[in-house]
């Protein structure tokens, strides 16, 4: 048997869901019973001391001995708790034992003496693990005291200052020459040498290079075919661009790096030819994250004011910021931001360094203040500044450690927060695809997640584990990033890990992320698995259609509680407490929840006893339609006008239902239809029966009654006939009856049977004299024509058009079309302005009234479309909404703007508003036609 790709993927699939709810229900799934030695304990305790008594401990060391104390003062602590009760239980039974007499049987004696022992014994092993508790506390303390004293002492340690290190910059400098040629010199192969190895880099350096620029020729090509230099490219085209653009780069940087591993021994980031392989991959890669965090679909592109006056600049500063961390990097060696005093022992290299760091970050940060949509940040971007500047006259006055330990933080914290930023548009835009998206990727992400409502719920779900992972770490990395000590971040995982108390309640922070991940997972499986089943498995089975929606229903309420339970076993909640909640939400159901306790069994009814079922033709009360779906509270019943209606499920079991199709999908229709006295009735009735025998819906095959017309009474103005059929499908019989009274009308005319209509006497009453001389007024209709000579005029709607050419850049132009602030300085308004798709766009004219529109075309810097919302709140218009369009072309040094506006009705009632319109948009392009030549602006 072939198995499929997809058919392993779900089989891993299923089998990683067993395995977790297997480890998640097992009640000792992640206990080991491990015997606990006080003995031991204490011995470690006691070598802990007299390493830390030695003063030769390193920092990282103290850390690693805290995180050891604190672990083994949990375990005694754990031995306490577990030791008490049992102290406790001895106790009260030797109470029992304590009035023994003389005359009482030997073997209590015995029993008593058992007891005492282990009553002695586990006295002992108390008395044990409180000593470990004091002893790995008040020694976990000392350390941390000493910690924090060599920390302030490392930070704070003074060294030479600026103005001296730049007297003693000429003999430093004088070195380095030698000192680079003692580290670029790589220990190579045995038989290969460096010119070997240079020929080696130079040939597959130019490979790299040709291949990358091949990669993004052909690229471009396609990318230029398909028209997205003028048109906004979708994602999946957008995210691999930055990859081709910067191919050379990477490629070259891959390709050194690869060299260097094969040719030489024992490669490593310690060596600084490998480090400046390295350097150029890293660039590579950091320039197709900057290009992610500017681009056109990017965050930033949401920015107000950003997107693409201030692109390049910014693309500019983000590369210079990360050159001089790389070139950082290549000079100090790999780990020197993770340090907190100087890795070298060349003091003007490390100020050098620093100084370059901080005049990119400089750079950079001061730049985006010029950003209007990131003014609200003023305070946070001040904030980095003075760190900066704090920094920089640390190094100056000789604090270097100090220096080191604010730019670690510094850059880390900035590379930390775009990392954050651009994960989260990630995250948000797959979610966002995975759950509305239209493209066959996102289609069969639904389907493997179960294609329907649960899915999303699941993508959802699975969206806020993923934010919620993604901001903790930000922030531990944070904190890990700023404690100096690394005693903080200790405290923080332990407290991640281990849990916290708060009174008598104890909470684990990472318990709660993995169960919100579990429940998570267990509610997407558990999609998947309903779609499984009803694809696969239930299809297969002797059942019909509502048994097998009923097991797929029932299948998500078990997948649900399951991933409950499973998600409070792992966040650490014990189960047992659950009962008191339980009989407080009874208490609930009793008083104000009785309706969807209802409905909730009527749900469960409905579901075993299934009187309904999915794909069945009801009638409840007023509506009638089809059964589609029976949820947890409501049934959703689609009528024959689409319409679907969500019906209570204790009306359908308490109320009078009608199910059309419960047992057979057969009905009988009864035809009512009335003949003019005087008809042939016998020809009547083989008509109507001919009739009913004809249409293919209706059974005359012998296995229902066949078609018959009933003579059913004299009538006041015809003969009544009745013909009852039989159909296949009652729920066609609206459709049925339809055409058989077409049939009927059309046989009837062809024998000239005559079909009656009730006839009425009227009797005339003559008016007065006076009243008939007198004279009604005719109504009169006032119609004003629309000039047929307006070339702007067609038979339907009518348009304008405009064009200004003006000495100016198209950027400028564009700006004026898309800032809400130049906006109102030629339009004379307040306006409003999100400028996207789908951005929204208001203004309050001078005249007081107002425009509402959306932007329907959003192509920076060519054209903009806006769809007008309809005048006075009016519905859609028969013709369309109403455009307005703005297409610029740069010529040279002049920019041409056309404007049109069209789709406005040609009718009367629209008369007024055209002239409106025509009047406004004159009277704005002499004001933008002014501000475009503003030199000022």
């Amino acid at each position: 048997m072939n198995v499929t790709t997809s058919q392993r993927h779900r089989l891993l699939v299923a089998l990683a869901f067993l395995a977790l709810l297997f480890l998640c229900i097992t009640p000792s799934y992640a206990q080991v019973d491990t015997e606990f030695d006080p003995q031991l304990l204490l011995e470690r305790i006691d070598s802990i001391t007299a390493e830390v008594e030695d003063n030769s401990t390193a920092q990282a060391d103290l850390v690693r001995y805290i995180d050891q104390l604190d672990q083994m003062a949990g375990e005694a602590q754990q031995c306490q708790l577990t030791v008490e009760p049992e102290v406790t239980n001895l106790r009260g039974q030797l109470a029992l034992l304590d009035d023994l007499g003389p005359d009482t049987d030997p073997a209590l004696f015995d029993q008593r003496v058992e007891l005492s022992n282990r009553l002695n014994i586990a006295q002992a092993r108390e008395l044990a693990c409180r000593q470990i508790v004091d002893a790995a506390t008040a020694l976990s303390s000392d350390i941390t005291g000493v910690l924090e004293e060599l920390t302030a002492a490392t930070l704070w340690r003074r060294g030479p200052a600026l103005p001296t290190l730049v007297t003693l910059a000429d003999e430093e400098i004088a070195q380095w020459p030698q000192r680079i040629r003692g580290e670029m010199q790589p220990r190579l192969l045995h038989g290969l040498s460096v010119t070997h190895l240079l020929a080696i880099l130079i040939i597959v350096g130019a490979l790299a290079i040709g291949a990358g620029l091949y990669a993004r020729f052909r690229y471009s090509e396609w990318y230029r075919r398909k028209g997205y230099e003028i048109k906004t490219p979708p994602l999946q085209v957008l995210l691999p661009k930055p990859f081709v653009t910067h191919a050379p780069l990477i490629l070259l940087g891959a390709g050194l790096i690869a060299v260097l591993m094969i040719c030489t021994l024992n490669a490593s980031l310690t060596q600084p030819v490998v480090r400046v392989s390295a350097a150029i991959l890293f660039y590579g890669f950091a320039c197709v994250l900057i290009d992610w965090m500017s681009g056109p679909r990017s965050p930033a592109a949401q920015i107000a004011g950003f997107y693409p006056e201030h692109v390049n600049p910014v693309r500019l500063r983000l590369r210079i910021f990360a050159c001089a961390v790389i070139t950082s990097f290549v000079l100090l060696g790999a780990d020197w931001l993770t340090l907190s005093v100087s890795p070298t022992d060349d003091p003007v290299l490390l100020a050098l360094t620093i100084l370059l760091l901080s005049a990119s970050l400089w750079f950079l940060i001061a730049y985006l203040g010029r950003i209007r949509g990131l003014a609200r940040f003023r305070l946070l971007r001040m904030l980095v500044l003075g760190f900066i500047a704090v920094a920089v006259f640390s190094l100056f006055i000789g604090f270097e450690n100090f220096a080191i330990y604010l730019t670690n933080g510094i850059v880390k914290t900035v590379f930390a927060a775009a990392t954050i930023w651009l994960l989260l548009w990630l995250v948000f835009l797959f979610f966002e695809t995975l759950a509305d998206g239209t493209g066959p990727t996102s289609e069969k992400l639904r389907t493997a997640l179960g294609g329907d409502d649960e899915s999303r719920t699941g993508v959802g779900l699975i969206q806020f584990a993923a934010d919620l992972i993604l901001w903790t770490s930000f922030i531990v990395y944070l904190i890990y990033v700023w404690d100096s000590s690394g005693l903080y971040f200790g405290e923080l995982r332990s407290s991640l890990s281990d849990g916290f108390q708060i009174g008598d309640i104890e909470i684990k922070p990472a318990s709660i992320i993995f169960g919100l991940a579990a429940f998570a997972f267990l509610i997407a499986a558990t999609g998947w698995i309903k779609r499984l089943l009803e694809s696969r498995w239930l299809r297969h089975m002797n059942l019909d259609r509502g048994a097998r929606d009923a097991m797929a229903t029932l299948t998500g309420y078990i997948g649900f509680v399951v991933a409950i339970v499973v998600a409070l076993r792992i966040g650490g909640i014990d189960l047992g407490g659950l009962a008191l909640v339980g009989g407080g939400l009874a208490l609930g159901i009793g008083f104000g929840l009785q309706a969807i306790a209802s409905n909730f069994v009527s749900g469960l009814i409905l579901l075993f006893e299934r009187p309904i079922k999915a794909g069945d033709f009801v009638t409840v009360g007023d509506t009638e339609g089809f059964v589609r779906r029976i949820r947890i509270r409501a049934t959703d019943i689609e009528t024959l006008d689409n319409q679907n209606v969500l019906v209570p499920n204790s009306e359908l079991v308490s109320g009078r239902v009608t199910n059309w199709v419960l047992r057979n999908p057969q009905g009988r229709l009864r035809i009512k239809v009335g003949v003019a006295y005087g008809s042939d009735t016998e020809l009547v009735r083989k008509l109507l029966e001919q009739v009913g025998r004809d249409h293919e819906d209706v059974i005359s095959d012998g296995g229902a009654p066949a078609p018959r017309a009933l003579f059913m009474g004299f009538g006041d103005s015809s003969l009544d006939f009745e013909l009852r059929v039989r159909i296949r499908r009652i729920e066609k019989r609206f459709t049925v009856q339809s055409d058989i009274n077409f049939q009927i009308n059309e046989v009837f005319r062809e024998h000239d049977i005559q079909i009656p209509f009730p006839q009425r006497d009227l009797n005339l009453v003559s008016l007065p004299e006076s009243t008939q001389n007198s004279v009604i007024p005719e109504a009169t209709i006032t119609t004003r024509p629309i000039p047929v000579d307006d070339p702007r005029i067609d038979d339907i709607t009518r348009s304008l058009h405009y064009s200004i050419t003006a000495t100016a850049t198209i950027e400028r132009a564009w700006v004026c079309l898309t800032d809400g602030d130049e906006l109102a300085r030629w339009y004379g308004s307040d306006i409003d302005i999100a400028a996207r798709i789908g951005g929204q766009f208001s203004a309050t004219l001078p005249d007081d009234t107002t425009m509402e529109s959306r932007i329907d075309v959003f192509m920076p810097p060519r054209q903009i479309r806006f769809a007008e919302g309809s005048p006075d709140g009016e519905g859609p218009l028969p013709t369309g909404p109403i455009f307005e369009e703005m297409k610029l072309r740069q010529e040279r040094k002049k920019v041409t703007i056309t404007i049109d506006i069209f789709g406005i009705p040609a009718s009367e009632d629209w008369e007024g508003y055209f002239r409106r319109k025509e009047s406004h948009w004159e009277t704005r392009i002499a004001e933008l036609e002014k501000r475009l030549r503003d030199k000022k602006a």
